[in-house]
């Protein structure tokens, strides 16, 4: 009876324990919680500038009254929705536990002033008004975070990726997509569309409403690359768009495996995708013209049809 009274009161003790364990850590959570703060300590709209830097490439985004651009870049707009994005996660950063707090943990995470995976610097009212080292990664969509300043190292929920340090990558890549096109003119072909319909402008020729809906995605996609390094000297082709945007004139040229766009609303020429470009660039009326179910049929050679038809009366 004894033993059993001191196994009871062993696994009474052992329970009891577990509990306080349990209650300590809730407690403790609880804490940290009530102790975070965000790690950015300002309003996304306050912020006018953005520096970002990587081993071998750095890039700028400058607020400016028409919005985010690349002054680096031609000036030219910012992807909205990626700079949105980054800056919401920045927003939602808070601070936690840190994960680490040594200088060696710094080189470690390469959070340091002299090795680091990403720095941002975020400007307001002229002045830096806060400053990240971005580091490695220590699980899915997170990576080691660490303020300007501050010892304490942070994992946070964030992709390195989210923050790319060329210009390229920040570029508004359907900045000269055409909105909803209405009519489209092209080297021997015009197209309206009429009661959200397609059909050539033109009486002569039944349309493919297939081909003409494809020819006007492409243009509502329009996805540009980079701006080109130089202009090519090729002969450009002209295809004349209007859409609920506006009329736009837009020449696409082709030279030494490359493919260009330009918009008559803009002066520098960009590079695209082959791809983007024969979807546009290399259609023609025959290709626009509906065929019949006969013209679509593969011939037979005359001696295909003699074949067959000794086949047939064997």
């Amino acid at each position: 009876m004894k033993k059993m009274q001191f196994y009871l009161s062993g696994f009474l003790a052992l329970q009891l324990v577990l509990a306080a364990g349990l209650f300590w850590r809730e407690h403790r959570q609880q804490e940290l919680q009530q102790q975070s703060e965000p790690l950015l300590a300002l309003q996304p709209e306050q912020l006018q500038r953005l520096e970002i830097s990587s081993d071998d490439n750095s890039v700028t985004l400058q607020k400016n009254d028409g919005g985010w651009q690349l002054p680096e870049l031609h000036s030219l707009p910012v992807d909205a929705a990626k700079l949105d994005g980054l800056l919401d996660k920045l927003a939602e950063m808070r601070s936690g536990w840190p994960v680490a707090t040594t200088s060696s943990a710094r080189e470690r995470f390469e959070v340091a002033e002299e090795k680091f995976q990403k720095r941002l610097r975020l400007y307001s009212d002229g002045e830096v008004a806060a400053e990240f080292f971005i580091g490695t990664s220590p699980g899915f969509r997170r990576v080691h975070l660490r303020r300007a300043g501050d010892d304490a190292i942070y994992a946070v929920e964030l992709n390195s990726y989210e923050m790319p340090a060329k210009g390229d990558d920040w570029l508004d890549k359907k900045l000269l997509a055409a909105g909803e096109p209405e009519s489209i003119s092209g080297p021997d072909y015009q197209l309206r569309k009429v009661d959200g319909e397609w059909q050539f402008a033109e009486a002569e020729g039944e349309l493919d409403a297939d081909k003409a809906r494809e020819l006007a995605n492409a243009l509502s996609g329009l996805r540009i690359q980079k701006p080109a390094e130089e202009v090519p000297e090729a002969e450009p082709l002209q295809i004349q768009v209007t859409a609920n945007g506006g009329e736009f004139s837009y020449q696409f040229l082709h030279a030494d495996d490359k493919y260009f766009v330009r918009r008559s609303d803009r002066e520098q020429l960009f590079e695209l995708s082959r791809y983007s470009y024969e979807r546009i660039a290399d259609l023609r009326r025959p290709q626009l013209v509906r065929k019949s179910e006969e013209e679509g049929k593969p011939q037979q050679t005359a001696e295909g049809s003699k074949e067959q038809k000794e086949a047939a009366k064997s």
